[in-house]
């Protein structure tokens, strides 16, 4: 579900969008946005640090989830878990102390589902053609060592809950759209008022890009 995702905005334009002074953009110099954003490729995130400013920083797509080897003990590559869903978000080991203190808003131009079996193929979403949104997403840091060597990484995760009439007719899941009034209680509020906003987006809200 929302394994790829599209975003062309400018920095400056994402800078603008989301309030975000000059000195808190780490974001590359010749930051260009990308048109195809799949797990484990690094895009841009904004969340809050130090004193509730806001960051526009580079993170990796996917929660990574420690393994061991069974034969040996050893850690071994982790799992990607690069979706949040609704109903678990609260619960899970994985996700809950995000969802308590590591919200942000994930910057989107357009998501993508891959077809059922009646609607195969891709089906990408938009708000308009062009226009920026945002998903309700959570972030966290790990460090772990890994094939001998210690990695440290800011990853984040997208929350998912049930589809719209449009989404459904591809995936039952689709990925938490904010509304742009509802930015700061994603950011800042109470994890009681972050999960109130775990909707589907209203119907007519998305349209299906050709």
């Amino acid at each position: 579900m929302c394994n790829l995702f599209s975003n062309l905005t400018a920095r400056e334009a994402m800078q603008r969008m989301f309030a975000v002074t000059a000195a808190n953009i780490h974001l590359p110099d010749d930051w260009a946005g990308t048109d195809e954003v799949y797990p484990k490729y690094r895009a841009a995130v904004l969340h809050l640090a130090g004193d509730n400013d806001r960051h526009l920083s580079e993170m990796q797509w996917g929660f990574l989830l420690p393994k061991r080897s069974r034969r040996t003990g050893k850690p071994i590559r982790p799992r990607v878990v690069t979706n949040a869903r609704d109903d678990r978000i609260r619960s899970s080991g994985l996700w809950a102390a995000s969802l308590e203190r590591r919200r942000c808003l994930v910057p989107a131009t357009a998501y993508c589902e891959f077809g059922s079996r009646s609607r195969t193929g891709r089906h990408w979403y938009a708000v308009a053609p062009g226009e920026t949104f945002a998903f309700a997403g959570i972030w966290t840091r790990l460090e772990e060592v890994i094939g001998g060597e210690q990695q440290s990484l800011h990853t984040f995760a997208i929350a998912t809950t049930r589809p719209n009439a449009m989404a459904a007719h591809v995936h039952n899941r689709m990925p938490v759209i904010l509304d742009p009034k509802d930015y700061g209680q994603w950011l800042t509020g109470t994890a009681d008022a972050a999960a109130n906003l775990l909707e589907p987006a209203p119907d007519g809200w998305l349209v299906e890009l050709p």
